[in-house]
């Protein structure tokens, strides 16, 4: 009887523990981070890390916390700008539960799934047309300095 008894400790102990494993697997909880970007006027190319990922209003999933480049262009159908192109650097913060050792509990134990969502807009200045004869007039001073530096000798 008691040999028996030796037997069957084992196997319900492992039932138990693999029952647990599958109920954490099942249950478990996860957090969606979503980042959606806005522009004013509304069509601009998103870049994000010089990646694009779309029109605004576009939304995203990401990974990781910290600073992110994010780059919005508007441009006509040819790809020349439109507006000018707007390059901020944001820094998404983590929220409370996200901060170690509590994102263990909201990643893997928590049988909830938490949202966590970063929304930014932007307003996107229109693009100031400068005379011809002022861009000509640049560009001819550049080819000038271009054309002195190439007559100096390197000296190494």
């Amino acid at each position: 009887m008691t040999a028996k008894l030796y037997l069957y400790l084992p196997i319900k102990i492992s039932r138990i523990i693999i029952l647990g494993l599958l109920s954490c697997i099942v249950l478990s909880g996860c957090v969606l981070r979503t980042l959606t970007i806005n522009s004013e006027p509304s069509g601009a190319k998103v870049y994000l890390d010089d990646e694009l990922i779309g029109e605004t209003p576009v939304t995203t999933t990401f990974t990781y916390y910290g600073t992110r480049k994010i780059t919005v262009e508007k441009t006509d159908h040819e790809g020349r700008l439109l507006y000018e192109r707007k390059i901020i650097y944001e820094k998404i913060k983590p929220p409370f539960y996200q901060i170690v050792p509590l994102d263990f509990f909201s990643e893997l134990i928590l049988p909830i799934k938490l949202k966590d969502e970063h929304q930014f807009a932007y307003q996107l200045e229109p693009l100031k047309q400068r005379p011809k004869e002022e861009v000509q007039k640049e560009v001819m001073e550049n080819a000038e300095e271009l054309r002195e530096k190439l007559k100096t000798p390197v000296i190494r």
